[in-house]
């Protein structure tokens, strides 16, 4: 890497699933220039959450589930969406509704691996032609795939990639405290649209969050929201349920 070259760092989680009767998935994915920041700013509240006597009941099963959004419990959510609009990163999503025909005629040639490929190829190759003079380095949570395995989609991908732009990636665990964020982001989009009353209180922190969002992908039908765009298509929770 060149010594003037910026580095960019990006973290990626998925939510929902492609195979079962989700409704939805999403690729998830911050951007960050500062990853060292972020991880002390959630080890700081995670010592003030263990610390706490408040949380005392709970502190051997914080210890071992750590920020997790399906499973901590509603008090550690509310501690730790007070802290994302406070950190250094921009968010990005590509979201499938799997009720459209585009999933479902898809599905009719893919299995879940290869769309579970097609969703994050997206998501990465416009992240870094975005970036494209800079060293991007990616961070996957491991999953589970019925053929391909994550790092053969991944080797596909970035073998493409990397003949042009200059990129990286690590295929890491639950230990990389970064993924933390877009996992509770994750979880944001996935009740709004998943569930037919979404809590006022999700909402409420969608609108916390949406500043830190800088785009939204529904690749059913192509559409893009994002901070440049007209009224129409700006990232707001009235524009993604109209066009969901």
């Amino acid at each position: 890497m060149e010594a003037t070259q910026k580095c960019n760092y990006f973290y990626i989680d998925e939510s929902g699933s492609i195979s079962n009767n989700s409704s939805i998935f999403i690729h998830g994915c911050i951007k960050t220039d500062s990853p060292q920041t972020i991880t002390e700013s959630l080890l700081k509240l995670k010592d003030e959450i263990k610390n706490s006597l408040y949380y005392d009941d709970f502190k051997e099963k914080i210890i071992k589930q750590g920020f997790h959004a399906t499973e901590n419990n509603l008090d550690m959510r509310a501690d730790f969406y007070k802290l994302l609009p406070l950190l250094d990163y921009r968010a990005y999503f590509v979201i499938t509704n799997k009720d459209t025909e585009y999933f479902k005629n898809k599905m009719k040639n893919m299995d879940e691996s290869e769309y579970f490929a097609h969703s994050l190829k997206k998501l990465i190759t416009d992240r870094v032609v975005a970036n494209k003079n800079d060293k991007n380095i990616f961070y996957f949570e491991t999953i589970q795939l019925t053929k391909k395995t994550l790092k053969q989609n991944l080797d596909a991908i970035f073998s493409q990639l990397n003949t042009k732009y200059n990129c990286e990636f690590y295929i890491v665990g639950k230990e990389e405290e970064n993924l933390a964020i877009v996992d509770y982001l994750n979880f944001i989009f996935y009740h709004l649209f998943v569930d037919d009353k979404p809590m006022q209180r999700m909402k409420q922190n969608f609108n916390l969050v949406s500043p830190k969002i800088a785009l939204v992908y529904f690749i059913h039908n192509k559409l893009f929201f994002s901070r440049r765009k007209p009224k129409q298509f700006e990232v707001s929770l009235k524009n993604l349920y109209d066009n969901y």
